[in-house]
């Protein structure tokens, strides 16, 4: 399989100098956990990166083929600038460069879980009953997958959802080359222009492909790091493992 790892955001709500993925999770930045991690399951790792991680990159570029994105426009373009590198014969995984306490193990039942139920894309979701900044898993009146709503767009309704999605997605083999540029067309409602790449399951839903989620049982080991408080809890759940 191959793994596309996006850490070209610039981490703003870090509030520090340091890339928001050279942050340190015990001792380590935190893209480092991820691509560590990444090749427990898989040799074959796409870094997608800026201008503003440059500098470290010689420490990862001997396990990562690396792909610029000149403009952050969104998690969907940020996987489309790879799209001349993705395998369209191999299934692919994209995963954020702020999840270091991501592990081999529920990465590969994610993968596991798309070729058990045949599934084309697949989001890895978590039960999450407070407040938060996630996405929410939207299915129909008879329990079918049928998007992702960010939370900046859910209704005061669909912020009820407890069912979150982490970011985390994997696809059968061809799916992102058949549908990513899609993404880059969207018409949502989004007045900062943000290209989504979570609305890839909404447009492979509406074309008859099979989509659905893998529940991760752990939902501290799935959470994005992207401020200095949630950096702290991380070192603190990694400290007590």
């Amino acid at each position: 399989m191959q793994i596309i790892i996006l850490a070209a955001g610039k981490g703003s709500r870090m509030k520090s100098e340091l890339p928001k993925v050279m942050h340190k999770v015990a001792g380590k930045p935190m893209l480092g956990h991820v691509i560590d991690n990444c090749l427990k399951v898989s040799n074959d790792l796409i870094l997608v990166y800026s201008d503003h991680i440059k500098e470290f990159l010689p420490e990862f570029s001997n396990k990562c083929t690396l792909v610029k994105q000149e403009e952050q426009l969104g998690t969907a373009h940020a996987v489309f600038v790879a799209k001349d590198k993705f395998d369209p014969d191999q299934p692919i995984g994209v995963i954020y460069g702020d999840n270091p306490l991501i592990t081999a193990d529920i990465i590969q039942n994610m993968f596991d879980h798309m070729q058990k139920t045949d599934s084309k894309a697949v989001t890895l979701a978590f039960e999450y009953d407070k407040p938060n900044a996630y996405g929410r898993i939207v299915v129909d009146s008879e329990g079918n997958f049928e998007k992702i709503v960010e939370a900046k767009f859910a209704s005061p309704e669909e912020k009820k959802i407890t069912l979150c999605n982490s970011g985390i997605m994997s696809f059968a083999p061809g799916i992102l080359n058949k549908y990513i540029e899609a993404c880059l067309r969207s018409d949502s409602d989004n007045p900062q222009k943000e290209l989504y790449l979570t609305e890839i399951i909404e447009i492979c839903a509406q074309h008859g492909e099979k989509v659905s989620y893998y529940i991760s049982d752990n939902y501290n080991l799935v959470l994005g790091v992207n401020t200095q408080e949630e950096l702290r809890n991380a070192n603190s759940i990694i400290d007590k493992q």
